[in-house]
């Protein structure tokens, strides 16, 4: 039988356990369309699903704040981890591409004995995943600085496209919606030349 608990706190919803599709599709039906499902006060709440307006989102992820500082802080990988990645860990914002960027140039946190496979490394597929991976770099001097380096060599074809057009890409995005860091704006002409760039790899 699988098991979950779900808890209402400050506006928000919180699921904890593993939840059958099914369910959360009964949870969430008949929603507000201002309702929100955020991975990030997920994470930082140690729980699998979260969501609610974005107002009572934000007031929740800073509740949490604290704890989920100290929780990556104590962690067994810490004393080998910089301020700045603590800091995104805990709260950053996180998406399946940042967290491929991180956890390859980290590899050695994660696979201490042997190399990491790069067969399944997720790369950014539209403007807001490459606004999460911008984040990271911004936020992330460390990995900023081996970025080109790991992920334009040792991360598969559609990486090393990518790493190689990365500054026409931020140039076009800064252009088109100077206020993504908000998420605000829309990219279309950098979401047609990461098209491009992950078709021309993939041939």
């Amino acid at each position: 039988m699988i098991e979950y608990t779900i808890k209402e706190e400050k506006g928000c919803t919180f699921v904890f356990g593993a939840l059958p599709i099914d369910a959360l599709a009964r949870l969430t039906r008949g929603h507000s369309k201002a309702v929100v499902m955020d991975t990030d006060l997920a994470r930082m709440a140690e729980a699998n699903f979260a969501w609610g307006k974005p107002a009572d989102v934000q007031r929740a992820k800073d509740q949490y704040r604290e704890s989920a500082i100290d929780r990556v802080r104590n962690g067994q990988t810490a004393s080998e981890l910089d301020e700045e990645s603590i800091q995104w860990l805990a709260i950053g914002e996180q998406g399946r591409s940042s967290q491929a960027i991180f956890w390859r140039i980290n590899a050695h946190l994660l696979f201490p004995d042997a190399k990491a496979s790069i067969k399944d490394i997720a790369y950014p597929l539209d403007p807001s995943d490459l606004g999460r991976c911008r984040k990271l770099l911004e936020q992330v001097p460390s990995v900023n600085e081996r970025f080109a380096q790991v992920m334009g060599t040792m991360a598969g074809p559609v990486w090393a496209g990518l790493v190689e057009n990365w500054e026409c890409l931020c140039s076009t995005m800064d252009r088109e919606a100077p206020d993504w860091r908000e998420g605000k704006g829309v990219a279309t002409e950098t979401y047609r030349l990461m098209k491009e760039i992950i078709a021309a790899a993939k041939k």
